[in-house]
């Protein structure tokens, strides 16, 4: 049981190494997971993965880890430009150089302003962005450059 464990948990920090990484620094809970390494006793090991994967596993669901080097890079930055496609849609390019669609709930004339800090939210049903002159939107990634 324990080797599936552990084997699991490779293939885990394998999957992550790009997405938990910014700017350089290694993300905490996937440090912990490799720290774990260095343990000698099975029994205490195994304990120290177990920990440490609750706590990555529990950052994933709540979105603030991403594993998906195709998606966004961040989970909040500033809009570095935006504009209208339409009725009721806008995009926004950030800092980071992620482009986003957003969608709305309530109508909007214009776009959230360049220069605003915005925040990105994952749930069950997609992504969803506010900034301080922008309510909560569904959004779609649409990629990264400018």
């Amino acid at each position: 049981m324990w080797r599936w464990a552990v084997a699991m948990t490779g293939l885990a920090l394998l999957g992550l190494a790009g997405g938990v990484q910014a700017k350089g620094k290694l993300e905490p809970r996937t440090r912990a997971m490799l720290e774990c390494r260095a343990i000698e006793a099975d029994d205490a090991r195994l304990r120290c993965y177990d920990q440490s994967m609750s706590a990555l596993k529990e950052a994933i669901d709540q979105g603030d880890v991403v594993l998906d080097q195709k998606g966004p890079t961040a989970r909040e930055g500033i809009v570095k430009s935006s504009g209208k496609i339409g009725e009721n849609t806008f995009w926004i390019v950030l800092e980071s150089g992620d482009r986003w669609k957003l969608l709305p709930t309530i109508p909007r004339k214009n776009p959230p302003t360049v220069g605003s800090s915005v925040k990105v939210r994952k749930s069950l049903s997609g992504y969803w962005i506010s900034a301080p002159d922008w309510n909560e939107s569904k959004a779609d990634f649409e990629g990264h450059g400018s």
